[in-house]
């Protein structure tokens, strides 16, 4: 080696070092080696402190940590801890190393990687080549201890974060390339967690609860008993220096995804008997009902949207990152900034308002009274008919100083969507008041107020959120017409609504209530049930998957 080379100054080196590695992917921040016996130490970050900060943030994304953790967890000890705890959890995906005795912490690292995901940490999780990993572990791990389960699969860390990061590497090109067989080899996998309300819960705490309370079971208490206590709610991991608490979403709502990311690519046939369109149909004198061209429009449009991963993919002018806000807000326990402290975390302000369109699942009673009435698990498990909705929200806000409707923890207020009972209310242009029952209160919600920051509700002083909806012309024609009412959960942005139908003489469409979370805050996933006679335990319920109509920017 020139004697030169030691007369260059160790900031140059250091610089020299990070441009040659900057375009590697997955470069450990150790990942220096002596080149000669005269210069075998590696960079030394005491000499160069900024160093290994640049490392990670040429090879991460750090915006999401940047808003959630204090400045001095992103010291550059612990970004360096952070780096190597990836770099380990990757290198298992990329081995393909499915028995690993820490692939839960690996599945638990990727998964907050993913939910911080600005382009630069997929670009890892595509190096790593976790699409491919993910069938894999289905197929050999996914049904690990149903049979000492009577054929029930376990919703476990392992499973759990396998099936969430399933949904979050999906993208449009990896979905366009499975085939047929293997859509329906994923779907009898995802079946049972999807389908099986009474074992599979849809939320992250009791869903009759509308307000937290210290020691509120994370299991929950589904319509019909508890869930099975083999549920496994939480797992520690290293994140920037620190133990972390990863609170494990519930399994439901990503397989529900996966599952109807999938079905939707056997289109409903049109039966050649329907009247061609609107205008043919009122000429046969059947005004009423689906035409060949609502089911095309059907099959064309209600398809459910990937979370998405492109560098700068854009969606109402937030980053992805920060679509995933509420993701992470649920997931990470403890966070320590300012945000943690808002009554409406997990929700971001006009994520609702607009139209939405997908589809829901309706079983078929007896099928599923079968498998309700059974300890045994269904092989293979019914399927179900798929049918359209469409959907036009509106979000409405309380804002400080008035104060937002009262709300009784018991049943009659959950299957009133968190309404007071008795109440009444008129919406128009301006907002929405509800009057009480013997005019005992008046509260009037507006429209969202704009700030510089639409996702910093705290600033904006909204203590509720209330949510309407409507199905508009010509889907009311072809599918049936509904209103929506409801209200999300200020503990973790859980949203009930109760859907009523906007003809009150059609009894026979009765009234239902959805419960799900907005996921990525683009997807409306969860259950539904009719709720006529509010019997308990419900006689069946189902699936729903909704997607905000956007316009990338």
């Amino acid at each position: 080696m020139p004697a030169a080379f030691f007369r260059i100054p160790p900031e140059s080196k250091h610089k020299t070092a990070l441009f040659a590695i900057q375009d590697i992917a997955c470069i450990t921040l150790t990942a220096f080696h002596p080149t000669c016996h005269m210069s075998h130490a590696p960079p030394s970050p005491d000499a160069i402190p900024p160093l290994y900060p640049m490392l990670f943030l040429d090879t991460f994304d750090i915006s999401s940590p940047r808003r959630h953790l204090l400045q001095d967890r992103l010291k550059f000890q612990n970004m360096e801890e952070e780096g190597k705890q990836r770099y380990i959890a990757l290198q298992i995906i990329r081995r393909r190393d499915i028995w690993n005795p820490k692939l839960a912490e690996a599945f638990a690292t990727i998964y907050v990687m993913l939910l911080e995901d600005d382009g630069r940490n997929w670009e890892q999780v595509l190096w790593a080549d976790l699409p491919t990993f993910i069938p894999i572990f289905m197929r050999e791990r996914l049904l690990e201890g149903a049979s000492d389960n009577h054929g029930w699969p376990l919703e476990n860390e392992l499973n759990t974060l396998a099936v969430a990061l399933f949904w979050l590497i999906s993208s449009r090109d990896l979905l366009d390339q499975e085939t047929d067989e293997f859509r329906r080899e994923i779907m009898t996998y995802l079946a049972p967690f999807a389908f099986a309300g009474f074992r599979y819960p849809c939320f992250t705490s009791p869903e009759d609860l509308f307000l937290a309370f210290e020691g509120a079971s994370k299991i929950g208490v589904s319509n019909y008993r508890n869930y099975p206590t083999n549920r496994h709610t939480k797992i520690t991991l290293g994140y920037f220096g620190q133990p972390t608490t990863l609170c494990l979403p519930p399994i439901a709502p990503f397989a529900i995804l996966n599952y109807f990311a999938r079905i939707e690519y056997f289109h409903l046939k049109v039966p050649l008997e329907l009247p061609l369109n609107r205008h043919d149909a009122i000429t046969k004198g059947t005004p009423c009902g689906p035409t060949r061209d609502d089911i095309d429009d059907f099959n064309a449009r209600c398809a459910t949207r990937v979370s998405g991963w492109r560098y700068g993919d854009t969606f109402d002018g937030l980053l992805k990152s920060r679509r995933h806000d509420p993701d992470s807000r649920r997931s990470l326990c403890g966070f320590d900034s300012a945000l943690s402290h808002s009554p409406l975390v997990y929700y971001i302000p006009g994520t609702f308002s607009g139209r939405w369109q997908g589809s829901f699942i309706a079983p078929y009673r007896e099928d599923y009274r079968s498998i309700f009435g059974s300890a045994e698990a269904p092989s293979p498990f019914p399927s179900f008919g798929r049918f359209p909705l469409y959907v036009k929200f509106r979000e409405l806000y309380c804002y400080s100083p008035s104060t937002p409707l009262s709300v009784a923890e018991d049943e009659i207020s959950f299957f009133n969507a968190f309404l007071p009972i008795g109440c009444q209310w008129r919406e128009d242009e301006s907002g929405i008041e509800f009057i009480g029952s013997n005019n005992s209160f008046r509260t009037h919600y507006t429209p969202l107020r704009r700030s510089k920051d639409a996702s910093d509700v705290s600033s904006m002083g909204a203590l509720d959120v209330i949510i309407t909806g409507i199905t508009e012309a010509p889907y009311a024609t072809a599918w049936n017409g509904y209103k929506y009412i409801g209200r999300i959960r200020p503990s973790d942005g859980l949203v009930v609504l109760l859907r009523e139908p906007l003809d009150p003489q059609r009894v026979d469409l009765g009234p239902a209530l959805f419960r799900g979370y907005v996921i990525s805050s683009r997807n409306f996933v969860g259950r539904w049930r009719h709720i006529s006679n509010a019997e308990q335990p419900a006689e069946w319920e189902s699936t729903f998957s909704l997607c905000k109509e956007v316009k990338l920017l």
